[in-house]
């Protein structure tokens, strides 16, 4: 009998062993979703995208807050999320989306950002200019969500300063960026596939 079962005991092996190498193949996603006025943040939105697909078997994509969906939402491992400074908070525009993500999108009472993996990220004009402030504001309300936060080592998230002393985002800024996205795809790797 055992003789008889021995090539469906075989293909069952191959068929689970063909599932674990798919869960396993499968990309880890980063999102990095944005508000940027005069192009700053998006420069440092992409520079966080170039860290994060830099990690083996990550796909990362930026976007504008305005056009991000629920499915973006929904598809990815990881969020980042990043606004330039107004007022000493987030732009108005990401307030909004957040709204939008939880009341629109369903995420509040579906709890479908929980559990994903996130960073913040801001820029302002002049030094001490509230970007640590707007990163907070940006970590609280991923937090609503149930995100699980990162950051970069010594730092609540990644900013640059980019009017004075220094116009745009320099090449330090842009590390730390880089840096701060490939930590974010590293821990959401380590969190999708359960590795410790």
């Amino acid at each position: 009998m055992i003789g008889r079962m021995f090539p469906q005991i075989r293909k069952l092996g191959v068929l689970l062993l063909l599932a674990g190498l798919s869960a396993m193949a499968e990309p880890v996603r980063v999102l990095v979703a944005y508000h940027s006025q005069t192009g700053n943040t998006k420069q440092m939105a992409e520079a966080l995208a170039a860290g994060a697909a830099s990690v083996e078997d990550v796909s990362a994509t930026t976007k504008s807050i305005e056009t991000v969906s629920k499915q973006d939402l929904e598809e990815a491992d990881a969020i980042a999320l990043g606004s330039p400074v107004y007022m000493g908070d987030a732009a108005a525009e990401v307030r909004a989306a957040m709204v939008r993500w939880s009341v629109e999108f369903g995420f509040w009472d579906s709890r479908g950002l929980e559990n994903k993996v996130g960073a913040v990220f801001a820029t302002g004009a002049m030094p001490s200019n509230g970007k640590e402030l707007t990163m907070m504001s940006l970590a609280t309300g991923l937090l609503q969500f149930g995100v699980v936060l990162v950051s970069p080592y010594g730092s609540l998230g990644a900013s640059a300063t980019t009017y004075k002393p220094d116009p745009g985002v320099d090449e330090a800024e842009s590390k730390i960026a880089r840096d701060l996205g490939r930590r974010l795809a590293e821990v959401a790797g380590r969190m999708k596939r359960g590795a410790e």
